[in-house]
């Protein structure tokens, strides 16, 4: 069990064709986290279904003397998802563990309908 237990956040927005804005946001609970990579794919010694499309937005947690300052840290990405997937989950990642994850369906596809 990893000893990092942080809350996500996932927004998700259509763009177009089969594109969609994913926008991850962590708070992170001291000032020893700090962000990396929000990238497309499991988190190492994760299994997924099919269905849905997985994020990993990557912290490191370094340091004894950390500030306790709660803060969120977001990122967004631009995802292909074909249509077979459902939704999206994203994950928390803090030194290689899983520390948080939230999940969304994927949203409606907009059609163009006159204003």
């Amino acid at each position: 069990m990893s000893k990092h237990n942080l809350k996500v956040k996932l927004a998700l927005a259509w763009e177009h064709s089969d594109e969609y804005k994913a926008t991850v946001t962590v708070t992170t609970t001291d000032t020893c986290y700090h962000a990396g990579a929000l990238k497309v794919g499991l988190p190492p010694h994760t299994e997924g279904t099919g269905l849905v499309e997985y994020l990993s937005f990557d912290f490191t947690h370094e340091g004894n003397e950390c500030g306790q300052i709660v803060r969120d840290v977001s990122k967004s990405i631009t995802v292909k998802i074909p249509s077979v997937k459902r939704s999206v989950t994203a994950y928390a990642v803090v030194n290689g563990q899983v520390a948080g994850e939230a999940g969304a369906p994927l949203p409606k596809k907009a059609t163009h309908a006159a204003k």
